[in-house]
């Protein structure tokens, strides 16, 4: 009886487990953010780049490959999104009203700082960010350390 108790204990142990790990989902933003912000970028050259455009709305967060034209490390458009075979689609989101609101606008700001866009807001309000992966810093070189004297 004791076997079957703690057999069955075990079992539900490892679905929940499995069943938290499923729902922890990492946030991709969160992800690029604390990246860029250690490591810092530079300034992105004028032409097209593939860059990271992360969407959010809630707690959900997706972020994709795209295509973006840059000029004077200013975002000048956004060509869409990467698919897998390598063609372009068109993104399917739409800036929010408010940007061109004459009674209340919201001011656009295109500039890239540290590799980054500044938060646009989409008419559906989602919240959108590109990321310039190709101009991340590189990684700093850890210090390597020493062996344990008892080991020589």
């Amino acid at each position: 009886m004791k076997i079957r108790f703690l057999a069955a204990a075990l079992v539900l142990a490892a679905i929940s487990l499995t069943s938290a790990s499923a729902f922890a989902q990492a946030n991709c933003y969160e992800e690029y953010i604390e990246v860029f912000r250690e490591r810092g970028a530079s300034d992105v050259p004028d032409g097209i780049h593939e860059a990271v455009v992360s969407i959010r709305s809630g707690n959900k967060c997706d972020c994709y490959m795209a295509k973006v034209e840059v000029k004077d490390n200013a975002i000048k458009k956004t060509l869409g999104l990467i698919l897998i075979d390598g063609s372009v689609k068109n993104m399917g989101v739409n800036l929010s009203e408010k940007y061109t609101d004459p009674n209340n606008p919201a001011k656009l700001y295109t500039d890239i700082y540290n590799g980054m866009s500044a938060t646009f807001l989409s008419d559906d309000n989602r919240l959108i960010n590109i990321f310039f992966i190709g101009q991340l810093n590189p990684k700093t070189k850890a210090v390597k350390v020493a062996p344990s004297a008892k080991t020589l």
